[in-house]
């Protein structure tokens, strides 16, 4: 189980411990950010041959307005 899916399965208690600030803010936001990605992928997936993580990447920095290295790093953090 990674930390995506741990995540989800917290359900409602995610939002208590961010109350609580056992969990940081950034969390939530990462979430959104690798869950765009898990979309992104999904669309590679359906409409090429060979789905690309770089272009996954670039579509969700350039949406949020964050990095793509920043990118990286959220996907590195949830699959961990």
């Amino acid at each position: 189980m990674n930390r995506y899916e741990t995540i989800l399965s917290l359900g409602e208690d995610f939002m208590k411990l961010m109350a609580k600030s056992l969990i940081p803010v950034h969390i939530l936001d990462w979430k959104v950010y690798y869950e765009a990605y898990i979309k992104e992928m999904e669309y590679q997936n359906k409409h090429f041959k060979k789905p690309r993580k770089s272009e996954a990447t670039a579509t969700v920095a350039a949406h949020y307005n964050i990095s793509e290295r920043t990118v990286y790093n959220i996907i590195a953090f949830m699959e961990g």
